[in-house]
């Protein structure tokens, strides 16, 4: 599927060059010069059309050169060109992606026309980066996902991952809905450890980092990113492997003039599907009808909210009938808290405008090449004071030596980021409506006359100063020596550090009506330092002789981690101004005190072998062995490998009169990966922590006063714990047909996860922190992916490429310590998560509403069971609903599959692109649902909280046939409980963006001394389709984001593209 992308992606990049490189007809004429050979001085205009083969179709921008010189052109939208040759003796190359490039003298020739003949192999000859070495894409054995710079400018983020969301099958990636801070969730191919921190491991330019979020660094100076998920691929990294290998090339410097390019670009961000909740009145008669409910049916007196004036009367069965209401004019006793209509959505959200702009200077000689970039990208949030500033700068250079016998270079990128990501969502979701923002003086309000809220507005704009700071440091430097007939050395050193930052000014604050500081203010203050460094040496051979074709790399690979951090908080600031506001002014009793530490080391011996032979046989053979200071004696280094073998069949003589497959190759591969992330340092040890509030005794004898800190143990060491390690077996077909119009690959994998971390629970005579760390779970995962490409004749006038991508995954527990057993969802006596994924839910099943008294009395045996709440089933059918007998396994969040679907269109200088990524046959539990289906629930806090209208629509003697319980005050129907009630579907389809372009002509670039200029608008989450039927529909606003999250914008984006 990727590769017809590429090869647009190339199509247009070769066009760019072509325009900008080659003057073409606008060069000045050759002077004819007294004494030159007069075949010099026979200049003239060539002109002609170039077809293509078959079709006879016209091909748009095949590059046309005149050998030997930088004067060129490319063929029009009619296949035709026309260019000025310096002499009779000229030679012109035609080269064009996925055609065999033609040479033809145009001696006495004034018009020449040629058809160009395809060669599919040339979409397979993209070389890859695939670990410490490179590998023609054709001869790839293992399962590798790629992207380009192209298709990262659509769906452009400051985090790559986020533009691939959908992209790339197998990888699923989530994200923080629209928190202007951009983080992403990677998995590759499902789960691999019960810990839940095993990640990718990101590498950079060839060097595997500790400490790298791909906001980090600039997405705008990526020029290629590839996903080893297999374990054949991916096993070269060992040890940090098992979540898979996400390698990250940037753009460099090439040989050529010097090409300034700028992309900028102004987006619009609002948030257009938000939850529908009660205004002040809605609000009112909701909290009456709750009252009278109770009434009726509990015989709990009526309590209505002071904050409105309500009037009713009692119908002629005594029941309560509501006539009127209005808000008070004051919801306090001193008056100075007015009744509102307060609507907190549209407090705390607004338009927000985004804005990126992007400068890369790039140039090359043979002896040289440099990249030099510039970035800076402001995203405003729609939830007010909250944003992410990056300011990116990065230097990319190497240098040609003794004769090409010596190559050094460095990559460096510093990055500085500002953000704040603070999210009130739930906050203006639940305030009450009736309450203001401000009081009658102008202070803050709080929800007077109703629970303990807090204003949203005010904790948005009093921490709107407290930024976070990170200033990320990244790069290496290299040298490539030629030592002898195709054995080569490298030596690389690179070095990743991190400073995150952050003081906090919290001044006074008082709520009228509502919470308060206590007259107390504080200043906090944090720091952490990440520093890594990684030296790696390898040495390479490469053969390539008759049918043979041998590379091998050898290296070692050095590896330290370092972090420092600190945290502090204290009290008492006389003045609240941040240029004087810090730790050392502060004068109060209280403090806190935090701090973090962590070093680690890796050492590493690698080696890897491809051979191919005749071209279609595909052999390739890997071995990695790690060492870590994270494991004990006992089990410090453990052994990966890798083998794998492909077969292009079609390049079997067998083949060749089945004209319409251009390709189709079979390959598999088995290996081992290992993991170490996610778990607490020193689980090899028994560690200590001073826990002031939880083991403060007066151990030196003080009755009064205060109290020393205690140690408390964390865990007992486990000196014999060994690596998680992952076995992965993969089998998959690559394929083309009708000479690569449609491409793709389908592809199945078996994952088994051994010897996987937990921690065991321990009796109470071990006192506390008696929980070791052991090696005791197993468990499966398998999963298909497929991809596919199509696209039309190249030489149309009207252009499209339609691509697709599924993955799937289903993840099994086979094996548990039946001492943690209980740890996981199940109830441990007869259902056991065994044989399930860890994912899974496990509850009540919710059978309906109690609709009628019969209904109610023909039930078993239900705490709390009355007309209008749930009905629960009473699964082991013992009259009794009760929690250990009557849960069962009620969903899964993991999806059945998912994927993307990629539109593009080009039809003359137009370009249009429209981007569907969906999620299908999952479930979620929809936590908003708690707000929105019920007026009170136990546990959650504060009471009196706003909902959604949805609520509006709830079960009531005059509504009896509503499947939502009727509002209530109390909760003695336990319906907070984890049920089906709460679990629904999360599948989701969504236009994630649409982009139309216009790329003007060259005959006007040329004129405005341009190489290129597109300019383009987008729009961005443009429409989610949900499940909207039947009795597991979704009822909230957005299944990717079933929570209290920061709502996802829909965005419209202006931007150019221009290169000089």
């Amino acid at each position: 599927m990727r590769i017809f992308c590429k090869r647009n992606g190339f199509i247009a990049l070769a066009s760019m060059l072509s325009l900008a490189v080659y003057a073409g007809d606008n060069l000045p004429p050759v002077t004819a010069v007294p004494g030159v050979n007069e075949s010099v001085q026979q200049e003239r205009i060539i002109q002609g059309t170039v077809l293509e083969e078959g079709t006879r179709e016209p091909l748009i921008g095949v590059n046309v050169v005149v050998k030997g010189t930088t004067i060129g052109t490319t063929t029009d939208v009619e296949g035709k060109y026309s260019i000025r040759i310096p002499s009779d003796n000229a030679v012109l190359v035609f080269s064009y992606i996925g055609q065999r490039t033609e040479e033809h003298s145009v001696k006495g020739l004034r018009s020449l026309d040629v058809v160009m003949k395809s060669d599919a192999t040339m979409l397979s000859e993209v070389v890859v980066y695939t670990g410490y070495m490179t590998q023609r894409k054709a001869d790839l054995t293992g399962s590798v996902a790629m992207a380009g710079s192209d298709d990262l400018k659509k769906n452009a983020s400051a985090n790559a991952m986020k533009s691939l969301q959908g992209k790339l099958a197998g990888v699923h990636i989530t994200t923080n809905g629209g928190n202007p801070a951009e983080g992403t969730t990677i998995q590759i191919r499902g789960l691999s450890s019960l810990s839940g921190g095993v990640k990718p491991l990101i590498v950079l330019d060839g060097m595997p980092t500790e400490n790298l979020n791909f906001r980090d660094i600039n997405a705008s100076d990526i020029e290629s990113i590839q996903v080893l998920k297999d374990a054949a691929s991916a096993s070269i990294y060992g040890a940090r492997a098992s979540g898979g290998v996400i390698l990250v090339q940037t753009k460099k410097g090439k040989e050529g003039k010097t090409s300034i390019e700028y992309n900028g670009s102004v987006s619009i961000n609002t948030v257009l599907n938000k939850p529908q909740l009660m205004n002040a009145e809605q609000y009112g008669r909701a909290a009456f009808q709750a009252q009278a409910y109770d009434e009726r049916v509990y015989g709990s007196a009526m309590a209505l909210p002071p904050a409105y004036e309500y009037t009713w009367h009692r119908d002629n069965n005594g029941m309560a009938v509501l006539d009127g209401l209005k808000t008070a004019e004051f919801l306090n006793a001193d008056k100075t808290v007015r009744g509102a209509n307060t609507d907190w959505m549209k407090e705390i959200y607004q338009t927000a405008i985004s804005t990126n702009h992007q400068l890369t200077i790039s140039n090359g000689t043979e002896k040289s090449k440099s990249l030099f970039s510039l970035g800076y990208y402001d995203n405003q949030g729609t939830q007010k004071y909250t944003f992410f500033r990056q300011y990116s700068i990065r230097a990319n250079t190497e240098y040609s030596l003794i004769k090409n016998h010596l190559k050094v270079g460095e990559n460096l990128a510093v990055s500085y980021l500002q953000y704040r990501d603070q999210n009130e969502t739930r906050w203006a979701m639940v305030n009450p409506p009736a309450a203001p923002v401000y009081d009658e003086n102008g202070g803050w309000a709080g929800a007077a006359g109703f629970d303990d809220f807090s204003n949203p507005v005010r904790l948005l704009t009093m921490n709107k100063d407290n930024v976070n700071n990170y200033v990320k440091i990244i790069g290496n430097i290299f040298l490539d020596l030629n030592i002898w007939k195709g054995i080569s050395a490298r030596t690389q050193f690179g070095v990743d550090y991190g400073n995150a930052y952050n003081r906090a000014v919290d001044g006074v604050w008082s709520e009228t009506g509502g919470r308060n500081s206590n007259g107390e203010n504080y200043v906090g203050s944090y720091q952490s330092h990440p520093l890594s460094y990684v030296w790696t040496n390898t040495l390479s051979y490469t053969l390539s002789t008759g049918k043979h074709s041998l590379d091998v790399v050898l290296g070692t690979e050095a590896t330290r981690y370092v972090q420092e951090g600190f945290s502090a908080r204290r009290e008492g600031i006389y003045l609240e101004d941040r240029d004087f506001a810090h730790l050392g002014v502060t004068t109060g009793t209280k403090y806190q005190l935090g701090s973090s530490a962590d070093e680690y080391t890796y050492f590493s011996l690698f080696g890897k072998a491809n051979y191919v032979y005749n071209g279609k046989y595909l052999f390739s053979a890997t071995v990695r062995r790690d060492g870590s200071s994270l494991f004990g004696a006992n089990n410090r280094y453990a052994t990966f490998p890798a083998f794998s073998a492909g077969w292009r069949i079609k390049d079997e003589a067998f083949m060749e009169d089945i004209t319409f497959l251009s390709d189709l190759k079979l390959r598999a591969s088995w290996g081992s990966n290992g993991s170490v992330q996610g778990l607490p340092r020193g689980y090899t040890t028994t560690p200590f922590t001073t826990d002031y509030f939880g083991t403060s005794y007066p151990i030196q004898g003080n009755e009064t006063g205060p109290l020393y800190s205690g140690y408390s143990r964390t865990w007992i060491g486990n000196p014999d714990l060994k690596w998680e390690t992952t076995t992965q077996t993969d089998l998959a077909v690559d394929f083309g047909f009708l000479n690569q119009r449609i491409t793709g690959s389908l592809g199945y994998y078996y994952k088994k996860t051994k010897d996987i971390l937990v921690q065991t629970p321990y009796i109470a005579v071990m006192g506390e922190g008696g929980e070791p760390w052991i090696n005791g779970a197993s468990m499966n995962n398998q999963g298909i992916e497929f991809e596919v490409s199509l696209r039309n004749a190249p030489g149309a006038a009207f252009q499209y490429t339609i691509s697709a991508n599924i993955g799937t995954y289903k993840t099994k527990l086979v094996e548990l310590p039946t001492n943690v057993i209980n740890k996981y969802p199940g109830d441990g006596i007869r259902d056991f998560v065994i044989g399930r994924s860890p994912n899974v839910f496990y509850g009540l099943v919710a059978d309906g509403i109690f609709k009628t008294q019969e209904e109610v009395d023909r039930h078993a045996e239900q705490p709390g069971k009355a007309i209008g709440r749930i009905r629960y089933k009473d699964l082991d059918g013992d009259g009794v609903v009760n929690e250990l007998t009557d849960r069962t396994y009620i969903g899964t969040t993991d999806p059945d599959f998912f994927g993307g679907l990629t539109f593009d269109f080009k039809y003359r200088n137009f370009d249009l692109n429209l981007f569907f990524q969906g999620v299908f046959g999952n479930q979620v539990n929809n936590i908003w649902k708690q707000e929105s289906d019920f007026w009170s629930i136990s546990g959650s806090v504060p009471s009196g909280k706003n909902h959604s209208t949805r609520l509006l629509k709830a079960w009531s003697f005059d509504n009896p046939n509503s499947d939502i319980p009727a509002m209530t005050n109390t909760t003695v129907n336990n319906e907070q409980r984890l049920s089906t009630y709460y679990i629904e579907d999360g599948s989701y389809l969504k236009l994630r963006n649409i982009e139309l372009g216009y790329t003007f002509p060259s005959k006007i670039t040329d004129k405005m001394m341009m190489k290129n200029l597109r300019v383009y608008a987008s729009a961005r989450n443009v429409f989610t389709l949900k499940k909207f039927w039947g009795a597991d529909q979704y009822t909230s606003f957005d299944p990717e984001m079933p929570d209290y999250g920061y709502l996802t914008p829909f965005t419209m984006t202006f931007g150019l593209n221009v290169t000089f």
